[in-house]
């Protein structure tokens, strides 16, 4: 009886944890810029193109300052880790980021506007 009670409360935290994941879907603000990255939780995927190159690349949340902010004109932060290593950093207000960091290397746009699904 009590391996049933342990295994349902093990069922049910999960079940929380999975509910309780924000997804962030963020896209290039400048028309032309084939680009966009969608978090769910602390992973993700970044798609973009460079002429003639299609890329997707796998992205890890490093940490997320837009998370629990209620105000979308608050000031946020948000560090993401591609496959490679290589660190992503925007910042600005929560619906429409600036990439300070690691966009240009890759030829992403390093204006972003976004959503939280």
């Amino acid at each position: 009886m009590r391996s049933i009670a342990i295994f349902a409360l093990a069922g049910t935290l999960t079940m929380i944890s999975a509910c309780s994941q924000e997804t962030w879907h963020l896209v290039s603000g400048k028309k032309g810029d084939a680009a966009e990255i969608r978090i769910d939780g602390d992973e993700g995927v970044a798609n973009w193109s460079w002429g003639p190159d299609n890329f997707t690349v796998e992205v890890t949340v490093v940490k997320n300052g837009l998370a629990h902010e209620t105000d979308a004109s608050k000031q946020g932060d948000l560090v993401l880790e591609l496959a490679d290593g290589t660190h992503l950093e925007f910042s600005g207000p929560r619906t429409a980021l600036v990439c300070q960091r690691g966009c240009e290397s890759l030829h992403l746009p390093n204006a972003w506007l976004v959503s939280r699904d």
